[in-house]
């Protein structure tokens, strides 16, 4: 059985890179520090939940913000436009532009984007 990330249908719905749906039966191995341990055995005690949903669910927040985070990052250095930084933080251009707002950056977009934007959205 497979799994998609949060906000895509499907691989093809991402189209910059070789996206591939998550298969639930790989494994990633850490090497936690105590003090990692120690939030986690308080975090499933907490939400009485099993450390690997814990970690799945903390996992996805966590890429979720670096992903906007990096997003950002782009945009603010005018190497993305605004509609690329909202596709590779897969969240809507709206939620860009509030991102954008809440982190007090510039908005630049020329009335090219705009046009793009504007006639991407009707489609």
């Amino acid at each position: 059985m497979s799994s998609w990330s949060r906000g895509l249908d499907s691989p093809a719905s991402f189209k910059s890179t070789n996206y591939k749906y998550v298969n639930m039966n790989r494994t990633i191995s850490i090497r936690p520090t105590d003090e990692l341990m120690k939030k986690l055995e308080k975090l499933g005690w907490i939400e009485q939940k099993e450390r690997s949903v814990l970690l799945r669910r903390i996992l996805m927040t966590g890429l979720d913000e670096e992903l906007k985070r990096r997003a950002l990052a782009l945009y603010r250095e005018r190497k993305v436009s605004l509609a690329k930084a909202a596709e590779l933080a897969d969240i809507s251009v709206r939620e860009m532009m509030d991102l954008i707002k809440e982190r007090g950056l510039a908005l630049h977009i020329t009335s090219e984007e705009l046009r793009e934007d504007f006639e991407a959205a009707l489609r």
